[in-house]
């Protein structure tokens, strides 16, 4: 492991650019000097933990793809939705904490893959993740929440809560804020097939639950869309 870096970067150098993105020298040199040669936690750290793990596993994070917004040592819902997404990556257990065995493996700083090379978002509906693609590049890895495969009634007619697989394109935008239905609530959906959404919410489990749509936090919705990723026209492949 390189340790050329013995000590953090500031807690807000890890963010920069239109969306927080590194340029990738920079996304280097921090990943290498985050938790390099340091203990790991001794206990877990969830909802609510604060300190030196924290800020360095959110380092480490943000660095490699794991969006999770300020790196201020606090975890809170987005550390912990960013946690779900390293764990879903690497096939590790869905718990949204660190652990000893987590901090240890250092896949925080390994970043996701594409399947396809190609632009636009990637929906894999297995491990429950949502990826922003670059030329195949993984820019940015989310935790998402797709159809969980129940019955529900809605219109006068049953429906199965299924995201369907396949190479759609966004092709038409909801309100810039909640948009409210008989089925709950969307905040800002960007939709790709029917009715059908990328759109925040204030409940993503590391499970599939929603009823076809994909789920991402309010904030991580609203990063995507400041950083230009969910326009129209916009690939969306779900598989």
């Amino acid at each position: 492991m390189n340790t050329q870096i013995s000590r953090p970067i500031s807690r807000r150098g890890a963010i920069a650019g239109v969306g927080g993105l590194l340029a990738a020298g920079a996304v280097a040199q921090i990943a290498t000097s985050s938790s390099a040669g340091a203990a790991g936690p001794p206990r877990p750290l969830g909802i609510g933990s604060s300190g030196y793990h924290v800020e360095q596993f959110q380092l480490a994070m943000n660095a490699n793809g794991f969006w999770c917004g300020t790196v201020d040592g606090q975890f809170g819902e987005l550390t912990q939705q960013a946690v779900y997404a390293v764990q879903k990556t690497h096939g590790r257990p869905r718990t949204g904490k660190i652990d000893l065995a987590l901090w240890d493996s250092g896949l925080a700083r390994v970043r996701a893959r594409s399947r396809y090379s190609y632009t636009g978002i990637e929906i894999d509906k297995t491990r429950q993740l949502l990826l922003v693609v670059s030329g195949g590049y993984v820019q940015v890895a989310l935790n998402t929440s797709t159809g969980n495969g129940s019955r529900f009634y809605y219109s006068g007619r049953w429906y199965t809560a299924v995201t369907p697989s396949g190479t759609y394109r966004i092709n038409r935008y909801g309100s810039n804020g909640w948009d409210y239905g008989a089925l709950g609530g969307l905040w800002r959906p960007r939709y790709f097939n029917g009715g059908i959404a990328v759109h925040g919410s204030n409940f993503i489990p590391p499970y599939p639950d929603s009823h076809g749509c994909c789920r991402l936090s309010t904030r991580a919705q609203n990063y995507l869309l400041a950083s230009g990723r969910e326009q129209m026209g916009s690939y969306v492949r779900v598989y």
